[in-house]
């Protein structure tokens, strides 16, 4: 019984999660440099953590949010978008919305995908 109900639990948390890609509050076009934007990013085969979308002038961040199964395997990896605030990008490095000459290059962005976003559940050593 339980098994079934952590299935079914993890099997809506997983489509609501795909669901969730790209759904920006309303008005957001108004923020972005381009006005319009790409929808090419994919959490597929990617850890959890917080993404830098290069293809949007990293504008636009997300969390991927791989879901997994009683056996440990994933099922599924939910994804979340957000957008930074007017006149600000994500910066890969510190996983924050900040000033653009202040934040890390947008193109050197996906170069810290890995070397960040292997920190999230890793302890520190006592």
């Amino acid at each position: 019984m339980s098994r079934t109900v952590f299935a079914l639990l993890a099997l809506l948390v997983a489509t609501a999660g795909a669901r969730m890609a790209y759904q920006l509050p309303d008005g957001a076009d108004s923020i972005l440099k381009a006005r319009t934007f790409t929808q090419n990013f994919d959490c597929a085969d990617r850890r959890y953590g917080y993404y830098a979308d290069t293809d949007n002038d990293c504008q636009i961040f997300h969390v991927c949010l791989p879901i997994e199964d009683d056996a440990g395997q994933i099922v599924e990896t939910a994804h979340f978008s957000f957008i930074c605030g007017n006149q600000t990008i994500f910066d890969q490095s510190t996983l924050t919305c900040n000033d653009e000459e202040n934040a890390l290059p947008c193109d050197e962005a996906k170069n810290f995908y890995d070397v960040i976003n292997a920190e999230f559940g890793v302890l520190p050593e006592q």
